[in-house]
C-alpha cells in the first residue's frame, strides 16, 4: 500500500514539474501574467492525476468489492475527479477557459480516464505508454500555457516532442523486471507485444533520440543558455544505454537503479529546461 502511495504521489509530482515547464515558457516569453490561474490548473491537475491513480489502483473483485474497505479507494477516486470538474466549473465562470484551454482539458481527462477505468484500459492494453508520454510531455505544458495566453506557441513542441520520447523510454523500462510475470497472466502490455528484445533496443532508441531533438532544437533557435545543463540528463542517459545494451547481451540486470536512472533523466531534464526559460526569461 505504501509502495502504492509513492508511486502516486511521484506520477503527481512528475505532471505538476510538466506544467510548470509550460509556466516557465509563459515565463520566458513574457506572457506569463495571470498568477491565480497557474494555481488553479495546476490544482486541477493534481486533482484529476489523484483521481485516475487511485480509481486505476482500485481492482476489487468477487466478494470483496461488496465491502466498505474495498469501495473506500472507488469512493476517494471520484471525490478527487468530482473536485477536478468542480474546478474546471470555476475557470469557466472566471472566463479562463479558452477554446485552446477547454480542448487541453478535455483530452488531458480522456486520457486519465482511459487508463483509470479497467474497461478502457483493456481496449488500450500496449498502446497505453504512448498516451501517458504524449499526455505529460505534449499537452500538461501545453495546457499551462494556454490558461495565460489562450494559444499554443511552437517552443511547446519544441520541448515537448524530445521529453515525450523520454518519458516513453521510461515508462518502457519500468515494465522490464514485470516481464515474466506479465507472459505468465498473458498481460498485453506493450513490451508484450514487442517482445523483449526489441523492447531493448526500442527503449535506447527512444533516449537518443530525445536528446538528438533537444540538440535540433538549439540549431532552430532554442537558447543554448536553456539547453547547455541538460548534458547532466545526457551522461545518465548515455550510462542507462550502455547498461541496458549489456542487459541485453546477458548481463546481470540492475533493475532498481535502472528504474531510478530511468526517471531521473526524465526529470532532470524537465526540471533544467524549465529553470533555463525561467532564468533567461527573467533576464530578458
Amino acid at each position: 500500500m505504501i509502495r502504492r502511495y509513492r508511486l502516486g504521489a511521484g506520477l503527481v509530482a512528475l505532471a505538476l514539474l510538466h506544467y510548470g515547464l509550460g509556466l516557465a515558457v509563459a515565463a520566458y516569453l513574457g506572457v506569463l501574467r495571470a498568477q491565480p490561474l497557474a494555481w488553479e490548473g495546476g490544482l486541477w491537475l493534481l486533482l484529476l492525476v489523484s483521481g485516475a491513480f487511485v480509481l486505476a489502483e482500485a481492482r476489487p473483485e468477487g466478494r470483496k468489492a461488496q465491502t466498505p474497505e474495498a469501495r473506500r479507494p472507488l469512493v476517494i477516486g471520484f471525490v478527487f475527479l468530482a473536485a477536478a470538474a468542480l474546478t474546471t466549473t470555476v475557470l469557466g465562470w472566471q472566463g479562463a477557459l479558452s477554446p485552446t484551454a477547454a480542448w487541453l482539458q478535455a483530452l488531458l481527462a480522456a486520457v486519465a480516464l482511459a487508463v483509470a477505468v479497467p474497461a478502457w484500459r483493456q481496449r488500450l492494453a500496449g498502446y497505453e505508454e504512448c498516451l501517458l508520454a504524449a499526455a505529460l510531455a505534449l499537452l500538461t505544458p501545453a495546457l499551462a500555457f494556454a490558461l495565460q495566453t489562450a494559444a499554443l506557441h511552437r517552443l511547446l513542441g519544441m520541448v515537448g516532442l524530445p521529453l515525450c520520447f523520454l518519458n516513453f523510454a521510461a515508462r518502457l523500462l519500468w515494465d522490464f523486471p514485470l516481464y515474466a510475470r506479465q507472459r505468465r497472466r498473458e498481460r498485453r502490455s506493450l513490451l508484450m507485444r514487442l517482445d523483449w528484445r526489441l523492447a531493448f533496443r526500442l527503449h535506447n532508441l527512444a533516449l537518443l533520440t530525445g536528446f538528438l531533438l533537444l540538440a535540433l532544437d538549439g540549431l532552430l533557435g532554442l537558447p543554448w543558455e536553456v539547453l547547455w545543463p541538460c548534458v547532466v540528463p545526457l551522461a545518465a542517459a548515455l550510462v542507462q544505454v550502455w547498461l541496458v545494451h549489456r542487459v541485453g547481451e546477458g548481463a546481470r540486470p540492475l533493475w532498481p537503479w535502472l528504474r531510478a536512472n530511468a526517471w531521473l533523466i526524465v526529470v532532470l531534464t524537465a526540471y533544467f529546461l524549465a529553470l533555463g526559460f525561467w532564468s533567461v526569461g527573467r533576464a530578458l
